[in-house]
C-alpha cells in the first residue's frame, strides 16, 4: 500500500473523526460562496437599487463581512477542531511510531489528511453552490424584496474566490496542526488515553468574581439602552464583561457549585448521583472551552438572528413615523397644492380610498416651541384609519404623544395645565386627556415638549397665535409657521408601490418646475408602501447577513460538542464496561448518559439564552415596537433544533456504549 492510499484510507475509515470536520466545512464553504455569488452577480446592484439608492451599497459591504467573518471564524473554529480529534489519535500515532514510521512521515500524514478532507469540503462545496445557483439567486430575490428575480449566471468568479480562501486557509491550518503533535516521547503518546486528568481548583472569590462580572455587563447594556445619546464604548464595555464572566462561570462558578454538591452525601451518594457527578466534575478541564465557546457563539447568533427577525417585523411599518399611504407635505403658508391633489385622485381613482388635509401650527411662546393641531383636524385623519375621535371643551388642550417613551411619561405625570408664556401676557390651558399613541407626516423636534402634540379647538389654536405674532411686526421675522399636508390612505396600501413610483416621480418634475417660478413652492412626499418595500429589503439583508452566519455559528459549535463526546468515547467505554461487570444496568446507563448529554447540549444554551434575552430587553428599550414574538419564535427554533440533535446524539452514543454490555 502506498503512502497516497495510506493516506486516503485513513480519512475514509474514520467517519466519526472526519465526518464532522468535513460537513461543518462543507456547510461554510457553502455559505461563503452563497454571498460569493451575490456580491459578483452582474445585475444585483439595479435590482436593489429600485427602491433605495443606498441599499446595493450597504449590501455589498454587509455581503463582504460576512466573507470575512465567515472565513476568520471557521479558520478558528477548524483549527479547534483539528486540534481536538488530534489529541485523541497520540496513542494511534505511538503504534505508528512502533511500526516503522518516522517523524517526518507522520507530519507528513497529518498534513495529508487534514488537507484531504479540507479540499474534499471545499469542492463538494462549490459543486453545491454551483448545482443549486439558480435556486439560492430564486430565493434570494424572494427574500430581498426584488422587483426582478436574479438571472443565473456562470459564477466563475465566486467559485475561484471561494477555492482560493479556503484552499489557502486549510493549507495554512494542515501546516500549522501537522507540527502541533509531539512525538519525542513515545510512551507519553501510547498512554495518553490511561493517563488521569486532573480536577479544576475552583476558588470561591472567583466564582463570585464570575456573577459579579455577569450582572455587572448586563446592567451596562442595559443602561447603554436606555440613554437617548451615547457611545458604542459602555455597549463594548459590556460585552466583555460578560464574555470573560461567562468564561469564570464555567471555569469556576460550575465546579465550585458541583464540589459543594459533592460534599452533601444524602444528595451524592443517591442512586447514581455519585457516577453523574463525579464524571461531570472529571471532565470539566475539558469540557470548560467547549462550554464557553458553545455559549458564545450560541448567545451571538441568537441575538443576531432575533434582532434581524424583530426589525423585519410588519408591526414596524404600521408604527413607522407616517401610517398612511401617500402623504403630502408643504412648509409655510401655501397649502399642499390642488394640481398634486387632482393628480394623485386620477391615479387612484380605481381604488377605494379616503383623503384628508389640514395643518400643523408651531408656535413660539417665549423661549419654548409648541406644535398644534386642531381637533378637526385630528378627527379627520382619524376617519382615514378608522380611529377614534375626540373632543375637548374651550380652554383645554389634549396631549398626543408620538412614541412609547413619550407615552409612558405623560400616562405616569400627566401635567394638569400647559402655560404659554407670550411678551405681554400668559395663557393658561387646562389639560383633559392623553391621547392613544399615534403617528403622523411631521416631525415634532420643534416642540418644546419632547415627541408630543398638543390638540386644541380651532378658536384656542388662533388666540395663541395672536399672541404669537405681536412681537413681530414684520410677518417674515416671526418663528411662528404652519405645516400643511394632504394625506390619502387605502385598506390595501400594500399594493401601492407602483403607483406611488409615479407619484413621486410627478411630484419631483413639480418641485422643479415650481422653483424657478416665483413663488417657489415646495411639496414633500410620502409612500408607506414605498418605505415597507424598503423595510423589507433592509430586513431581507439582515436575514442574508444574520442567518446564513448564525447557521454557520451554530453548526460549528455542534461540531465542538460532537467532537468533545468523541474524544471521550473510548475511555467512556472503558469506564462502563466495568462498571457493567460489577452490577451497572442497562436503565442506569441511559439515565448516566442522559444527564451528562443534557448538561453538555443545554446548560450552554441556556446561559446563551440568558445572555440574548438581555440582549432583546436592551432592543427592546430603544424600539417602540413589541419584538419579543419574534424573539419567542427564534429561540424557540434554536431549543427545537438543539433538542433534535440532543436526541441524535443520544442514540448513537448509547448505541456505541450498548455494545460493551452484551
Amino acid at each position: 500500500m502506498s503512502f497516497r492510499q495510506f493516506v486516503i484510507n485513513n480519512v475514509r475509515r474514520n467517519p466519526k473523526v472526519y465526518g464532522p470536520y468535513f460537513f461543518t466545512s462543507f456547510f461554510a464553504v457553502t455559505m461563503f460562496f452563497v454571498y460569493a455569488l451575490l456580491v459578483f452577480h452582474p445585475e444585483f446592484k439595479d435590482n436593489i437599487d429600485s427602491t433605495s439608492e443606498t441599499m446595493s451599497y450597504f449590501a455589498m459591504v454587509g455581503f463582504q463581512i460576512s466573507q470575512v467573518i465567515i472565513v476568520i471564524f471557521s479558520a478558528f473554529a477548524i483549527f479547534y477542531a483539528v486540534s481536538t480529534f488530534l489529541k485523541t489519535r497520540k496513542a494511534e500515532f505511538g503504534l505508528l511510531l512502533i511500526q516503522g514510521i518516522n517523524k517526518k512521515q507522520l507530519v507528513k500524514l497529518i498534513f495529508w489528511e487534514n488537507m484531504l478532507a479540507g479540499l474534499a469540503a471545499v469542492f463538494c462545496g462549490i459543486i453545491f453552490g454551483f448545482i443549486f445557483s439558480k435556486v439560492i439567486l430564486l430565493i434570494c430575490s424572494n427574500i430581498l424584496s426584488l422587483t426582478k428575480t436574479l438571472p443565473f449566471y456562470l459564477p466563475w468568479k465566486p467559485m475561484l474566490l471561494t477555492l482560493l480562501v479556503f484552499g489557502l486557509m486549510f493549507l495554512i491550518i494542515s501546516f500549522v496542526t501537522s507540527f502541533t503533535v509531539r512525538v519525542n516521547n513515545l510512551k507519553a503518546l501510547l498512554a495518553s488515553q490511561q493517563q488521569p486528568k486532573k480536577e479544576i481548583k475552583a476558588a470561591w472569590y472567583i466564582a463570585l468574581l464570575a456573577v459579579v462580572l455577569i450582572v455587572t455587563g448586563y446592567g451596562v447594556v442595559l443602561v447603554f439602552a436606555n440613554r437617548t445619546s451615547f457611545s458604542l464604548l459602555p455597549l463594548f464595555s459590556g460585552v466583555i464583561l460578560v464574555v470573560v464572566g461567562t468564561y469564570f462561570f464555567f471555569s469556576q462558578l460550575l465546579v465550585f457549585v458541583l464540589n459543594r454538591l459533592r460534599k452533601k452525601e444524602r444528595f451524592f451518594f443517591k442512586r447514581t448521583n455519585l457516577l453523574t457527578f463525579s464524571e461531570l466534575i472529571y471532565q470539566m478541564r475539558d469540557n470548560v472551552s467547549t462550554f464557553f465557546i458553545v455559549a458564545v457563539i450560541s448567545a451571538t447568533a441568537i441575538t443576531a438572528m432575533g434582532t434581524s427577525s424583530a426589525i423585519g417585523s410588519s408591526g414596524l411599518a404600521e408604527m413607522s413615523q407616517n401610517p398612511y399611504a401617500i402623504t403630502y407635505t408643504s412648509f409655510g403658508k401655501n397649502s399642499v397644492s390642488p394640481d398634486l391633489i387632482q393628480y394623485t385622485e386620477n391615479a387612484f381613482k380605481k381604488e377605494n380610498y379616503k383623503e384628508a388635509t389640514g395643518r400643523f401650527h408651531q408656535i413660539s411662546a417665549g423661549d419654548s416651541y409648541y406644535t398644534l393641531l386642531s381637533v378637526d383636524d385630528y378627527n379627520k385623519l382619524m376617519v382615514l384609519r378608522n380611529e377614534p375621535h375626540l373632543s375637548t371643551p374651550k380652554g383645554s388642550v389634549i396631549l398626543l404623544p408620538s412614541s412609547n417613551p413619550s407615552l409612558d411619561e405623560l400616562s405616569a405625570n400627566k401635567p394638569k395645565q400647559i402655560d404659554f408664556q407670550f411678551e405681554n401676557e400668559k395663557i393658561t390651558m387646562s389639560v383633559d386627556k392623553v391621547a392613544p399613541l399615534n403617528r403622523f407626516a411631521f416631525n415634532y423636534s420643534m416642540s418644546s415638549i419632547e415627541d408630543v402634540t398638543i390638540i386644541a379647538n380651532q378658536s384656542d389654536i388662533d388666540t395663541l397665535i395672536r399672541n404669537a405674532e405681536i412681537p413681530f411686526k414684520n410677518p417674515e421675522e416671526s418663528p411662528n409657521s404652519e405645516i400643511h399636508y394632504a394625506v390619502f390612505h387605502m385598506a390595501d396600501w400594500e399594493n401601492t408601490v407602483a403607483t406611488a413610483k409615479k407619484l413621486r416621480e410627478h411630484v419631483y418634475q413639480w418641485n422643479e418646475k415650481k422653483q424657478d417660478s416665483e413663488t417657489n413652492e415646495y411639496a414633500s412626499f410620502e409612500s408607506l408602501a414605498m418605505e415597507w418595500k424598503n423595510m423589507q429589503q433592509v430586513n431581507g439583508l439582515l436575514l442574508l447577513l444574520t442567518v446564513l452566519c448564525g447557521a454557520v455559528f451554530y453548526t460549528f459549535s455542534a461540531g465542538f460538542i460532537y467532537l468533545r463526546l468523541h474524544s471521550d468515547l473510548k475511555r467512556d467505554e472503558q469506564q462502563y464496561k466495568m462498571l457493567f461487570k460489577i452490577g451497572l444496568t442497562k436503565p442506569e446507563l441511559h439515565k448516566i448518559v442522559a444527564r451528562q448529554l443534557r448538561v453538555m447540549f443545554f446548560l450552554p444554551l441556556l446561559v446563551a439564552i440568558i445572555h440574548s434575552l438581555v440582549a432583546f430587553i436592551a432592543l427592546q428599550n430603544l424600539l417602540d415596537f413589541q419584538i419579543w414574538k419574534n424573539v419567542a419564535i427564534v429561540i424557540s427554533i434554536f431549543i427545537l433544533v438543539q433538542s433534535l440533535y440532543y436526541f441524535l446524539v443520544k442514540y448513537q452514543y448509547l448505541k456505541q456504549l450498548r455494545r460493551i454490555m452484551k
